[in-house]
């Protein structure tokens, strides 16, 4: 029961994740509710204990939380304030089972990835001879009011382009497409080895375009790899990515090879995501002491972007800087480390999403990586062993050195 129920909030974070509930400005995800259904009904079934180091540290951030609310209640979102403490609870929790529910998660998110991938490929390669955006959208497709705003998941390769970038068919963007494929590249080192599923994913990145799930890749997998001792898929990696080069004009490498130039520019997405959030951060927040150490409240920075000129995007560790002060980030980022560290199944599951939350943008609030955290990270404690078939011959096991 509790793997299906975990399988199921997992399935809403990727098949669900595009609609909303018309409730609010934003509309409130679906796949939100999916979790927290699934999160009441575990805990009516008792498959919780609350950590107690935790459970002290999650009530104080919830007084630095209300602390800042209080203090800037003119501004302050209400609603933000909420959302930021029901999707941070769930981490004060454990599951009092873990035998073979992390393994039947792992292996589900696989298949679901793979599903995402294989529409991705057929979709990028589909558009060549339909060329329709349909393919890409679901507006017209369903009432527009249970969609999800401003997300563009109908992505052009250049501006005049009329081909698109993949976002595996289901999934928000082409970004979240390349970073739901990094995380199943991971995993499917960790737990399977070198199969046909792997270069699935490997096949279907290049079609999204994106740079957040190669950042990921290109900061974690060579010193997993490493590890594993996994020379053959090392070898197989390099000749992978020499032939996608040498190939290069048959899938417009050079869309991909000049993200790296966007970091130069103010209305870059690069830009926006990983510099502009401390410029509005040395704008708004330094001119007041008590702003730097209480922070301009929930919900001060999405009211702040439209005031400059370049565009920002939210990265976890702004803000949460912006909203919240020092004296919140102080208690918090302890808190998610904690959290992430503690007791995980595995310590290179648990930095691979470390990555993404601080590289994907806007992970502060965003409920479909949480669910992957809480699932793979917080909830289950570390399991046994799989049995030697389940596992490569060079996969770490849970209970041995390699668990690290």
């Amino acid at each position: 029961m509790v793997r299906r129920c975990l399988v199921a909030a997992l399935f809403a974070s990727i098949f669900l994740q595009r609609f909303a509930i018309p409730i609010g400005e934003d509309g409130l995800a679906i796949n939100l509710l999916v979790t927290l259904g699934v999160l009441a009904l575990l805990a009516i079934r008792g498959a919780f204990t609350l950590d107690p180091v935790r459970t002290v540290m999650f009530f104080a951030l919830g007084t630095a939380i209300s602390l800042s609310t209080a203090l800037n209640a003119g501004n302050a979102s209400l609603p933000s304030m909420v959302l930021m403490l029901v999707m941070y609870a769930p981490f004060v929790l454990a599951l009092n089972v873990t035998d073979g529910v992390f393994r039947g998660c792992v292996s589900a998110f696989q298949k679901m990835v793979l599903v995402c991938a294989v529409c991705g490929v057929a979709q990028f390669v589909a558009q060549f001879v339909v060329g329709s955006e349909n393919l890409f959208t679901f507006h017209g497709l369903v009432p527009e009011s249970l969609l999800l705003p401003n997300f563009n998941t109908a992505n052009p390769l250049t501006w005049d382009s009329p081909y698109y970038k993949s976002n595996g068919f289901f999934l928000l963007e082409p970004s979240t497409f390349s970073q739901y494929l990094a995380i199943a590249i991971v995993l499917e080192l960790l737990f399977y080895g070198v199969t046909l599923r792997l270069l699935a994913f490997a096949v279907a990145l290049p079609t999204s375009y994106s740079g957040t799930g190669l950042i990921l890749l290109l900061l974690l997998l060579p010193w997993l790899l490493l590890h594993l001792r996994a020379y053959g898929a090392i070898v197989g990696g390099l000749a992978f990515v020499g032939v996608a080069v040498i190939f290069g004009s048959l899938w417009n490498i050079e869309v991909l090879l000049n993200r790296i130039n966007e970091f130069q520019s103010e209305d870059s997405s690069a830009n926006a995501r990983f510099v502009a959030g401390a410029w509005l951060i040395g704008e708004f927040l330094l001119s007041s002491a008590r702003d730097v150490v209480f922070g301009l409240g929930p919900g001060s920075y999405a009211q702040h972007t439209p005031l400059v000129s370049y565009e920002a995007h939210d990265p976890a560790w702004a803000k949460m800087l912006f909203e919240y002060g020092l004296m919140g980030s102080a208690i918090f980022w302890p808190f998610f480390f904690i959290s992430l560290f503690s007791n995980p199944p595995s310590r290179w599951i648990s930095t691979a999403l470390l990555i993404g939350y601080f590289t994907f943008g806007g992970m502060l609030l965003d409920p479909r990586l949480q669910i992957m955290i809480l699932v793979f990270c917080v909830w289950p404690k570390q399991p046994a062993a799989a049995p030697a078939h389940e596992r490569p011959s060079w996969a770490p096991t849970f209970n041995s050195r390699h668990a690290a």
